[in-house]
């Protein structure tokens, strides 16, 4: 049970706070959820001029965010070589007000195709996404699945990072990174075996 007051719901407050100013992450929570949340989506403009965005498995290597993917065969890889704008968001599954927290990367991204780095994403890729594969032989498998010849690293080179923790806009703060929640949202209307 949260030790936090009771949320205060002030509509001026709501409709005039700063995110980047008014209600930041906590840096150690930063840390958290930057470092070890499960999934982020990725934002670039395709050429259109159409914002997509995709979701992503990531991981941080001298704190930039790191993802592969598949030239000529994925879209977003020629976006970027023409555009590098990209926009990451990265955010818990809070459900309750007080522990919705998420972090905004916009920057560059640069694409990367030498085989030393791929290799180094890809196994810290394993590690993270597939840790249930524990025989070497399973693991060798899913890397020459992964690191395959048309593979590359998308690299976010951040220019601005905005941090929000909405606990702090209502004046309602709990301490930590809260995963597993919208569980609860939907489990009333799932079978149980989904879940």
């Amino acid at each position: 049970m949260s030790d936090a007051p009771k949320p205060k719901f002030d509509p001026v407050k709501l409709e005039q706070l700063s995110v980047a100013q008014d209600y930041p992450m906590e840096p150690d929570e930063f840390n958290l959820l930057f470092q070890e949340n499960a999934y982020c989506e990725m934002a670039h403009v395709n050429g259109r001029g159409y914002p997509v965005v995709t979701p992503m498995f990531y991981v941080i290597k001298n704190d930039h965010i790191m993802m592969s993917s598949i030239k000529e065969y994925r879209h977003k890889v020629g976006h970027l070589m023409k555009n590098p704008k990209i926009t990451v968001s990265i955010h818990n599954d809070g459900t309750n007000v007080r522990h919705q927290k998420a972090i905004l990367v916009m920057g560059q991204a640069k694409i990367h195709d030498d085989d030393a780095l791929m290799r180094e994403i890809h196994w810290m890729i394993i590690d993270k996404y597939f840790f249930e594969i524990t025989t070497d032989e399973d693991r060798a498998a899913v890397f020459e699945a992964v690191h395959t010849p048309l593979r590359c690293i998308i690299e976010v080179v951040p220019e601005k990072i905005l941090t929000w923790d909405l606990g702090k806009m209502l004046e309602a703060h709990d301490e930590g990174v809260w995963y597993g929640e919208s569980q609860k949202l939907v489990s009333k209307h799932m079978d149980k075996k989904y879940l």
